[in-house]
């Protein structure tokens, strides 16, 4: 099932939703890294060239991982309309960890104060690159699983004519 989906993948429509899904999630990062220091020259300040470069590599990995587990699950969805186990909760999990860790903290406190939870955000070394590096662990994590029950699909493929 998994090399079917693959295939798919390289078709015009589906490669749109993964790039348009990539941007997406790729400007969400930069726009968090943007906040958490108020404007892009405080950024450029708080940062060397080369730790902006492997931050945003990250963001660039991260991204890319989230797209291909949405678009690739979303194939197989429409192939044999039963979804991979853990598609839309690993991700979604994944992308509200990113955003509670190494996003905009004010931001953040301010949302749950908004609820009445009130909490310390923890700030790690070199701009929170460690909270990246988790979330690109468990986001590797969720691929893995994702790519299994991709592959271990039990359900067979509807015609393989364009959808």
């Amino acid at each position: 099932m998994l090399k079917i989906v693959l295939e798919k993948q390289k078709e015009t429509r589906n490669m749109i939703i993964l790039v348009s899904i990539f941007l997406f999630v790729y400007g969400l990062y930069l726009f968090l890294d943007w906040l958490a220091h108020g404007s892009f020259a405080a950024l450029f300040n708080a940062m060397s060239p080369q730790l902006f470069a492997v931050h945003q590599a990250f963001n660039v990995v991260l991204a890319l991982l989230a797209a291909l587990m949405l678009s690739l699950s979303h194939i197989k969805l429409r192939l044999t309309n039963s979804e991979p186990k853990g598609s839309t909760s690993v991700p979604f999990l994944s992308f509200i960890f990113g955003l509670l860790t190494f996003g905009c903290a004010p931001c953040v406190i301010a949302f749950f104060a908004a609820f009445g939870i009130t909490f310390t955000p923890l700030i790690l070394p070199m701009e929170n690159l460690p909270w990246k590096i988790i979330l690109l662990l468990f986001m590797a994590v969720s691929f893995y699983f994702i790519m299994q029950s991709i592959d271990k699909g039990t359900c067979k493929p509807k015609s393989l004519s364009k959808t």
